[in-house]
């Protein structure tokens, strides 16, 4: 079964969709990805409708879902009662949650009698340790909303993690995973295991992204409801469409169209690129902090995979440890592989993000179990 399984991967992102038609060895068959073209979920439905006809026929298809809570730590078959948790746990992230059960309705839909599996970013995270999974928070308030940080874009990094192993051949002790995209995080990872990372009860925490504000004070959200008379909506849409790069500079969250109109003499796309690598460096002095050093740092995502120039300006911040960025490799990087220089105490590589081959395999991993009854992983 397995040699001729043809599993669609389906990312419905924050501001695309993406999806990857792939044979069970790995190979990919077709492939697609486009923005979102509005934000009403019927468009979005029909995006997902026709790249569903487009990519078939297939056997299952495996779904990026962004939060999996505290009950969701492995991947999943989908069934009615999979589906009623899933809409529960969207009140935690309402913008990729409901992108998800778009798309899984689309397929119920369209094709009822494909098996779907659910494969969540939260889960990578699940090794955090109580002391970084927790807040200053009451005790009692945590244990009774269920308070905590789960981590996000588990699925990016556990590849990159297993991908920085086959080119340096083994996986460092100490590695800082750095997935730049229009969501972005930092993660530390020790033995292979998530131990910290910049995402926590939401994909709002952390880094400045490409819309979203990445952490604020939470003194200032409390002044602009009590003394500016902001309300949760507002808040909500400006925190994460109307922030970050797009925010602070007025003109993209698209960082090459801000890194032109910077150069461009532009002040504030200057300042926003300013405080963009600014993010960076300090949550990459914190994860070097939390593993107490660092034998390797992997850029991942859009912006991590296809700038060189933001590299270049972030890994300084590793200079004390011994980082040292080859500048040739860092400029002609068009593939997977190490940019660091020979004599670098710290490796610095580039992995193309491929959350579609860890979704490949929990769905293979499912589907071995079905045939002895017992899908779950």
């Amino acid at each position: 079964m397995a040699g001729v399984m043809r599993v669609l991967v389906l990312n419905t992102g924050s501001s695309s969709l993406k999806w990857t038609l792939l044979a069970a060895d790995k190979r990919i068959l077709a492939g697609g990805s486009e923005p979102w073209r509005a934000e009403d979920s019927a468009t979005r439905g029909g995006q997902v409708r026709a790249a569903l006809e487009q990519a078939a026929p297939f056997d299952v298809v495996g779904h990026r879902v962004v939060h999996g809570g505290k009950r969701f730590q492995q991947a999943v078959a989908i069934d009615a009662s999979t589906r009623e948790a899933l809409e529960e746990l969207s009140a935690f992230d309402p913008e990729h949650m409901q992108a998800a059960l778009m798309a899984i309705d689309a397929v119920t839909a369209s094709f009822p009698a494909v098996a779907q599996v659910a494969a969540f970013d939260t889960a990578f995270h699940a090794t955090l340790p109580e002391a970084s999974a927790g807040y200053g928070l009451p005790q009692e308030w945590s244990e009774r909303w269920g308070l905590r940080r789960f981590g996000f874009h588990g699925l990016s990094v556990a590849y990159a993690v297993e991908r920085v192993g086959e080119l340096l051949g083994a996986i460092p002790r100490y590695l800082i995973v750095c997935h730049l995209g229009s969501g972005c995080s930092v993660t530390a990872v020790e033995g292979g295991r998530s131990v910290d990372t910049t995402m926590g009860f939401s994909p709002l925490e952390g880094l400045m992204m490409a819309t979203r504000s990445g952490s604020i004070d939470p003194g200032l959200l409390l002044y602009l409801q009590e003394h500016c008379h902001v309300g949760i909506a507002e808040l909500r849409e400006t925190l994460t469409k109307r922030s970050g790069l797009r925010g602070v500079s007025g003109i993209s969250g698209d960082l090459r169209q801000v890194l032109e109109a910077a150069d461009g003499g532009s002040v504030h796309a200057k300042l926003a690129y300013e405080r963009f690598v600014l993010s960076i460096r300090r949550a990459l002095g914190a994860m070097a902090g939390v593993l107490g050093g660092a034998d390797a740092l992997v850029f991942t995502g859009g912006i991590g995979e296809n700038s060189a120039r933001l590299r270049r300006d972030c890994v300084s911040a590793l200079r004390f440890a011994g980082l040292e960025l080859a500048e040739g490799p860092n400029v002609s990087s068009d593939s997977d592989g190490d940019i660091a220089t020979t004599g670098s105490r710290v490796r610095c590589l580039v992995v193309r993000a491929r959350e579609d081959l860890t979704i490949l395999k929990k769905v293979l991993r499912l589907a071995e179990r079905v045939e002895r009854h017992q899908f779950r992983e």
